[in-house]
């Protein structure tokens, strides 16, 4: 008997203030996508230098996802409504004085530092988001993996259509257009999202946990699979700026969008794909493969010379990135013992932020000195990066990741990922789920 595949995501938005909320969070985070294609669009064709442009976008992630920790953390201890009220109005006056600094010429220190400010006041919209799922359900197992699955289908929507907004707005308004509609969509998602006060989750109280926090890295296998998802992150960097100074190159700047947002489709395609099978291969075993098909999909495009073809191959490597991505975090989740679940998966989505910050800024400079193709070639080289160190890491990964008992699917409140599919939503595990009991309400477990 065929089932309906939207039944679970229908169901969970039927309760009560969860459409409400779920929808006030895609608007507030559809500028993750636009903001950062529109820096490169804004920043290149005003100074003439992906260089500069690419070390903004990653001056923007890095501030973005070390201040998430914070915000996040805060969240839990104040409530998310004063941050959800404060922090964009911070982060939206900050894009639009940065609009005037660099039409005006104001020296790049200067315009450095809003940016920087920008990027540390953007809330952590996914995790505002998701701890309301928690919240909403009960913690409810079936419930809460949907929820984060509907949740992760819509990061990847924000980057399927943030980058064709972003491009629409350079090429019809004006390139400083994308950043200054962001940052109205930015405050009114989140006013939006402050204004519902019955779906927010109570204030949880953490005891310090000073040792706890410290200990993550240190467990057996963590901080290989951080530096493996480094060279992901530098996949995504470097072609992020790559296909922007490729489609100008082209003739067909506008084309810069369509392509990116191509990636993000056939990366929301390939999630779905492989997170909704059980795998009887070990997770280790998983992101080696997986990997290593994003470096077959990926290594042919520095050599491509057509937009067409470009636009192909972005849609064909889409396929391999979530499937990598769940893969890498599903792993993280099973090195590390629950009461550092939060601190694990932290850690290796700063691997990838670090990834995207080098590749963003080095791609930029390939570009500037020796071409486009050789900033792809650097996203090239991340993936390979990768394949090496999970083949590197393999025994440790197997012995340390069957030594763990297989936990629930993580449930991670204060955590913003990447697109794609949440961390840990899909696990290796052959038994039925059960259902969790109540938890102690939203914020980091330990």
């Amino acid at each position: 008997m065929l089932t309906n595949p939207l039944g679970p995501f229908i169901e969970v938005l039927r309760i009560p203030g969860a459409l409400a909320f779920s929808s006030a969070g895609f608007v507030a985070r559809l500028p993750l996508a636009t903001v950062g294609l529109g820096l490169i669009l804004f920043v290149s064709n005003d100074t003439g230098s992906y260089a500069y442009a690419g070390f903004l976008q990653a001056l923007f992630a890095i501030t973005s996802a070390v201040a998430a920790l914070f915000t996040s953390r805060l969240a839990d201890r104040i409530g998310q409504r004063p941050l959800l009220v404060i922090l964009p109005f911070i982060y939206s006056s900050a894009l639009i004085v940065f609009v005037a600094a660099l039409q005006l010429s104001w020296s790049r220190w200067i315009q450095s530092m809003l940016i920087v400010i920008a990027g540390a006041a953007f809330p952590s919209f996914g995790s505002f988001v998701r701890a309301r799922w928690a919240f909403v359900t009960d913690r409810q197992t079936q419930k809460l993996r949907s929820a984060f699955a509907l949740e992760s289908i819509i990061d990847e929507l924000v980057f399927a259509i943030g980058p064709l907004l972003a491009t629409t707005l350079a090429f019809s308004l004006g390139f400083p257009a994308p950043l200054i509609v962001g940052a109205a969509l930015t405050l009114v998602g989140a006013l939006l999202l402050a204004s519902l006060k019955t779906t927010s989750p109570p204030i949880h109280v953490t005891p310090p946990s000073t040792d706890i926090q410290r200990g993550a890295l240190r467990q057996a296998g963590l901080f290989s699979l951080v530096i493996a998802t480094t060279g992901v992150g530098v996949l995504f960097g470097s072609s992020d700026v790559a296909v922007v100074a490729f489609a100008a190159n082209s003739g067909t700047p506008e084309f810069a969008g369509l392509i990116l947002s191509l990636w993000a489709v056939g990366s929301m395609l390939g999630g779905i794909l492989f997170g909704s099978r059980q795998l009887n291969v070990s997770l280790p075993r998983q992101l080696r493969l997986t990997s290593l098909f994003m470096l077959i999909v990926a290594f042919p495009i520095p050599f491509l010379n057509s937009i067409a073809f470009l636009a192909l191959a972005a849609f064909l490597s889409g396929f391999a990135i979530a499937p990598t991505l769940i893969s890498a975090f599903s792993l993280a989740e099973r090195l590390v013992p629950p009461r550092l679940l939060t601190e694990g998966l932290t850690w290796a989505n700063s691997g990838l932020a670090l990834g995207f910050a080098s590749g963003a800024s080095v791609g930029g400079y390939l570009i500037d000195t020796v071409g486009t193709s050789w900033a792809f070639a650097l996203g090239v080289s991340g993936a390979a990066f990768t394949v090496t160190v999970s083949l590197a890491s393999q025994k440790v990964w197997e012995r340390n990741s069957a030594e763990r008992p297989l936990p629930h699917p993580a449930i991670v409140l204060n955590f913003d990922p990447i697109p794609g599919p949440t961390a840990g939503g899909f696990v290796d595990d052959p038994h039925p789920l059960t259902e969790l009991g109540p938890g102690p309400g939203p914020g980091p477990q330990s």
